[in-house]
């Protein structure tokens, strides 16, 4: 009787727990479901209003790629209230400008650059070409803002009006290269760093055997500095039709004409002319709604930003002949896909594909890369070289930076373009190693062991012997006459042009013109004419080329990616004084994990990163 009672228990039990379970991952599976359909599912198309203002709000720097979300990371965002946009490819914001400029519902731009992060010049230019081809429409651009800092208003110079907070002000300091050196830190902590070069100009290593810049790498970086700044004052004075000394004057005339307007920046920023009025924020907006009407319930004008634009402006598909396009954008890396790096199996498989698509007639590589591994960067060249194998016209156009690995990936090209404003160059190598056997002697602890050869047990404990260090030189030569060999063959250059420019000069794209390192000065848009020109073509569509995946590998891809956005926690988490400190410390540390070539041997410009 017990075990009959005890049975009914226990079967009881089970079902519920059965039922229990199923209720549970319905629930589970229903709010997934949610999930999905909120933030993927089929959205009614937007209605806009017959007036409205594009509304060009970028936030973050602006980005040469895409960069998708992941449903933890949205869903995170959507719990801290952050209702800012994503940041927006330059392609974006071109095509959203283009489309406006015919669009008669759009009555005008409004840049509000508040958030946007440092730009390099090669990027703000382009927008600013996709600006001044919508002000042909006839219709106004105005930048308004609380404050400016010197890439947005670089960009905010294209704007037909500037208003500015009369609580803000215009911040314009100059360009400049700075970086911590470690060599007194080293010595303190016993640390010993091995450092292999080729390459007068090749500074990257120079923090980990010096307290300050050599002379060598002052001269170059001041020399491609300068170009740059020279750049951002004259375009800047052609814009606002100001003189140079408005915009970038001595410390002297600076400091007298702040004490005329009693340290008022702001009021400095309007009698410079660098702005055109002082406004409130609530006196902005009134003022764009004259032109754009005024949207009563969001108590604002009537705004549209750029990715709710772009899905009502999409492009009719085309049928022209196809350009195959590839973005490569970050630092050159093998191994595990890394976000904002260039994977060598990656990038090789995308080639690939592109040189195996029918319907492809040409290629342009989007470069933006300060380089990275030897290795990795020769494993990409390979794959360009079968691509030209088919026949089919190769061309390379360079975004912000295609120097050292970037350069190396790109000398093969039928046609490099590249923009006055991009940093290119830099063909040095080097190779860098921290051992830490002394540190570790004075802690008490030693390594000893047996080898079978004089090259057994060299590391990080027990330090490089001279005939490893020998070795390894001997390595770094090899890799820099193979750079230099590859750019003479592929620019079809004498080995002592490609020497005088190299030694890890680095060069802006008007100077690499003038030294055969590039063809042509241009953008993105030039380069995929210049592919169709090289093809034959008269009328073409660009075809962006993308690996395959399933859906499976999609969702696992977005529910697993958790990785921790170092950048936004550090515009978070971290007190405002703080930030610039620990962002600098963060990019040092950016560098130093992509050191991960087999050979320990690189081709990396880390100056240009930041420009």
């Amino acid at each position: 009787m017990w075990s009959a009672i005890k049975w009914i228990f226990r079967t009881l039990g089970r079902v519920l727990s059965i039922f229990r379970s199923l209720i549970v991952n319905l629930f589970f599976l229903l709010g997934l479901l949610g999930f999905f359909v909120i933030f993927f599912g089929e959205k009614e198309a937007p209605v806009l209003p017959s007036s409205a203002a594009l509304t060009l709000e970028i936030n973050g720097p602006v980005l040469e790629q895409d960069i998708q979300s992941s449903p933890r990371r949205l869903f995170n965002k959507w719990l801290a209230g952050d209702s800012a946009p994503p940041p927006l490819t330059l392609e974006q914001i071109k095509q959203a400008l283009a489309a406006a400029r015919h669009d008669d519902s759009i009555k005008a731009v409004v840049l509000r650059l508040q958030n946007m992060t440092e730009s390099s010049l090669t990027k703000l230019d382009e927008i600013g070409a996709a600006l001044e081809s919508f002000k042909t429409s006839g219709k106004p651009v105005y930048a308004i803002g609380d404050y400016y800092t010197q890439g947005q208003y670089y960009l905010a110079a294209h704007a037909d009006e500037i208003w500015l907070n009369p609580a803000g002000a215009v911040t314009i300091q100059g360009l400049g290269v700075y970086r911590l050196h470690y060599k007194s830190s080293f010595e303190r902590f016993d640390i010993t760093p091995h450092v292999f070069r080729v390459g007068t100009y090749k500074s990257f290593v120079e923090p980990y055997l010096r307290d300050d810049m050599s002379a060598e790498s002052r001269e170059d970086a001041l020399r491609w500095l300068g170009q740059l700044w020279q750049h951002y004052q004259d375009n800047v004075s052609t814009l606002r039709n100001i003189p140079a000394d408005h915009i970038s004057p001595g410390k002297e005339l600076l400091l007298s004409r702040f004490r005329a307007v009693g340290g008022d920046p702001a009021q400095y920023a309007l009698e410079q002319g660098l702005v055109d009025k002082l406004a409130t924020r609530h006196d902005m907006l009134v003022e764009v709604s004259k032109v754009a009407g005024w949207d009563h319930a969001a108590g604002t004008y009537q705004s549209v930003g750029v990715s709710r634009y772009l899905t009502y402006a999409a492009n009719e598909k085309s049928t022209a002949p196809a350009i195959g396009l590839i973005t490569a954008s970050g630092a050159i890396m093998g191994g595990e896909p890394a976000p904002n790096t260039i994977n060598d199996e990656q990038l090789s498989r995308l080639i690939d594909r592109a040189r195996r698509d029918n319907e492809l007639n040409a290629l342009v590589l989007r470069i933006d890369s300060p380089g990275g591994s030897a290795f990795a960067a020769e494993q990409i060249r390979a794959a360009l070289l079968r691509f030209k194998e088919s026949g089919k016209p190769l061309v390379v156009s360079m975004g912000s930076t295609a120097a050292s690995g970037g350069y190396w990936i790109a000398a093969d090209a039928d046609k490099i373009y590249a923009a006055p404003t991009t940093l290119t160059g830099s063909i040095g190598v080097f190779g860098l190693f921290l051992t830490f056997e002394d540190a570790l002697e004075k802690l008490g602890l030693n390594t000893d062991g047996v080898g079978t050869t004089d090259f057994v047990g060299a590391g990080l404990t027990t330090g490089l012997p001279e005939h490893a260090q020998e070795l390894i030189q001997l390595g770094v030569e090899h890799t820099y006459d193979q750079f230099v060999t590859l750019v003479s063959k592929g620019r079809e250059l004498e080995p002592k042009q490609v020497e005088a420019a190299a030694q890890g000069h680095v060069w802006t794209g008007s100077d690499a013109q003038a030294l055969g390192l590039v063809d042509e000065l241009g953008y993105l848009d030039d380069a995929l004419a210049g592919a169709a020109e090289l093809a034959g073509l008269g009328e073409y569509r660009i075809k962006p080329v993308q690996l395959p995946r399933s859906p499976k590998e999609l969702l696992m891809a977005q529910l697993l990616d958790s990785r921790l956005d170092a950048q936004a926690l550090l515009q978070t988490a971290l007190p405002e004084v703080l930030r610039p400190a620990a962002e600098q410390l963060n990019n040092e540390l950016n560098t130093l994990s992509q050191f991960n070539d087999i050979r320990g041997q690189y081709v990396l410009c880390v100056e240009c990163q930041e420009f």
